[in-house]
């Protein structure tokens, strides 16, 4: 440690245990719930020869960023978009919300149409890859 002082002690974190679970334990800490994962040493340095997840079918959609009702529509099947571009406008809580394109693209598929109540991280609108 700089000038011969020993180092800070670590910081406490105090977090509540909400439940047991058959690998690890529900905490809470901050007003936010976690769910923790506790494998003995020996199963976790087995995990580097574990597949990865497959792909969303729905990677690169664009999806619903909260439950709410599809106002409009502003693209069509086929039609390129470019960054930025309004996609459609999804209505929450009284609230319209424009959802834009986040890369430029093509639309290959409309998931769903207005007047369709989404839920949050459902698909509306997909891009070719």
């Amino acid at each position: 440690a700089p000038g011969g002082r020993p180092p800070p002690p670590p910081a406490t974190l105090v977090v509540q245990v909400q439940e047991r679970l058959p690998l690890g334990w529900r905490l809470c800490a901050f007003g936010t719930s976690f769910t923790v994962l506790a494998r003995p040493p020996h199963y976790a340095a087995l995990g580097v020869h574990m597949k990865p997840p497959p792909p969303s079918p729905f990677a690169g959609s664009l999806l619903s960023p909260m439950p709410g009702t599809l106002h409009s529509v502003a693209v069509e099947v086929g039609e390129r978009v470019a960054l930025g571009q309004e996609l459609c406008v999804v209505e929450a809580m009284k609230m319209q919300n424009v959802l834009v394109a986040e890369r430029d693209g093509v639309v290959s598929e409309l998931y769903a149409t207005p007047g369709d109540t989404l839920a949050a991280d459902q698909p509306i609108v997909g891009f070719e890859k």
